[in-house]
């Protein structure tokens, strides 16, 4: 069984390859009555472009990811390991169906926040120094969460609009979490 990241691999390679492969068409297809066949390579091409620049991205992102999990965790992770954006760590009681691109419930965002530790064995001065983190954080997932708006408002490509809409999605969970988190250290 391929593992993610090859096939993330994989299929920029196969975009790179169609990109060549239809400008070469386009270039062959000079003459006039040829306008309306050009045209439609040309869109797909665009499109093309953009798959492929997606999984460039993808796969920097995957590579930064296992970078940032090393550091902080440190220790490596598996090569097959599939890194879930969003929430990770919170276990959804099976009744709760599949969790794509929503927010989760006040409930379990709750049973979530039980692990954290009281605040109480955490020093006022450093209670106060995470208060502030958590400040920057909010203000930051604000100015992303309007950017993300008002991408979303203008792209008309389809797959971008959708990418917008999930990446906005993934902000709003992030707030959430963070709203969250700070009324945990708030008192």
């Amino acid at each position: 069984m391929e593992r993610l990241i090859e096939l993330v691999e994989k299929a920029k390679e196969v975009e790179k390859k169609a990109e060549k492969e239809y400008i070469r068409g386009m270039k062959k297809l000079k003459e006039p009555e040829y306008v309306d066949i050009k045209n439609l390579f040309l869109r797909i091409t665009i499109d093309t472009v953009l798959h492929k620049n997606i999984m460039e991205a993808l796969e920097k992102s995957y590579s930064e990811a296992l970078d940032l999990i090393e550091e902080f965790e440190g220790e490596a992770i598996a090569d097959n390991t599939v890194l879930i954006p969003g929430v990770p760590m919170i276990a959804m009681p099976l009744e709760f169906g599949v969790m794509n691109e929503r927010i989760p419930p006040i409930e379990v965002l709750e049973e979530y926040f039980k692990e954290f530790p009281e605040t109480a064995v955490i020093p006022e001065e450093k209670l106060e120094e995470i208060r502030e983190i958590l400040e920057k954080y909010l203000e930051l997932q604000k100015e992303m969460a309007n950017v993300y708006k008002k991408l979303t408002k203008k792209v008309s490509h389809p797959i971008i609009k959708q990418l917008m809409e999930s990446i906005a999605n993934n902000e709003e969970q992030h707030s959430i979490l963070l709203k969250k988190l700070f009324e945990k250290y708030k008192q």
